[in-house]
């Protein structure tokens, strides 16, 4: 592991690999960095060097006081100064859950500094809509948060944990629900605040990159008909990728076959998709 210190923040991110193909991984809701680690395994470290970013309030990075400090902006202009600062340009962006919705708003402010852009389970970047207003807003929050003091005395982690698991071993499947459990309310009730009001839709249709949009068809959280909306506000010949029988974590439940795709991507599709400068 190593550790960033930003302007506003410091934040931890998990390293693996040396090689020149450049991924950085960002973990959705509850999650943390951690979700990404067999994924990140699965990568050939002489071909790819891969950082999974603990978004503020998670693992051991910084959580600020304040709700209003974990909107899906503010996650997107950490990790993207936090790429700055170690040096990184020409990436390939890959988020899950709340972190499709994050690395699409990083895409979006930051289209030349990256290279692909990868949606795995994501939230729609439209948000939604509530009627009622923020009274109603505050509703929902309100409810989400007490269903997941309940589950946490129950003994249950979050979306994520709640998967299978079938790629990952029992003790990381621990170590990543201690982490969803240790998670402050005020960066779930802002990342849940900031995942409603969200409106980047328009500002995806001309992303310079190439972008594939990656999940399993049994997600109960983000159902299918969800993300081929979310499909339909990238470019037209944006990929579009599902897994049978697999549900909102296909990072957890068939990593292999998700570093497979990643490859794919990255090695295939990008490079013909993308008119490289000659050397």
């Amino acid at each position: 592991m190593a550790f960033a210190q930003l302007s506003k923040v410091r934040l931890e991110y998990l390293t693996h690999g040396e090689g020149p193909e450049r991924v950085v991984f960002i973990h959705g809701f509850q999650a943390s960095a951690r979700i990404w680690q067999v994924v990140q395994q699965a990568l050939p470290p002489e071909r790819y060097t891969s950082i999974a970013i603990n978004n503020r309030g998670a693992g051991a990075s910084e959580a600020p006081p304040d709700e209003a400090d974990f909107t899906i902006p503010i996650f997107a202009a950490d990790a993207v100064e936090l790429v700055t600062s170690i040096g990184w340009s020409d990436s390939t962006l890959v988020g899950h859950s709340l972190g499709g919705a994050i690395v699409a708003q990083m895409a979006a402010d930051h289209p030349g500094l990256f290279r692909g852009l990868v949606l795995l389970d994501p939230a729609d970047p439209e948000g939604r809509e509530i009627p009622g207003g923020a009274a109603a807003i505050d509703a929902i929050v309100d409810r989400a948060m007490a269903a997941r003091r309940e589950q946490l005395e129950r003994g249950g982690a979050g979306d994520g944990i709640d998967a299978s698991g079938a790629g990952a071993t029992a003790e990381m499947m621990r170590a990543l629900a201690a982490d969803m459990r240790a998670a402050p309310e005020r960066r779930l009730r802002g990342s849940l605040r900031s995942m409603i009001n969200i409106r980047i839709g328009d500002r995806l249709k001309g992303l310079p990159m190439p972008v594939l949009l990656a999940g399993g068809d049994a997600d109960e959280l983000i159902p299918v008909a969800n993300m081929l909306a979310t499909w339909a506000r990238f470019p037209a010949g944006t990929g579009l990728h599902f897994w049978h029988g697999v549900g909102h974590s296909p990072n957890l439940d068939c990593p292999l076959e998700l570093a497979a795709l990643l490859r794919r991507f990255v090695e295939t599709t990008i490079p013909a998709r993308t008119a490289r400068p000659a050397v």
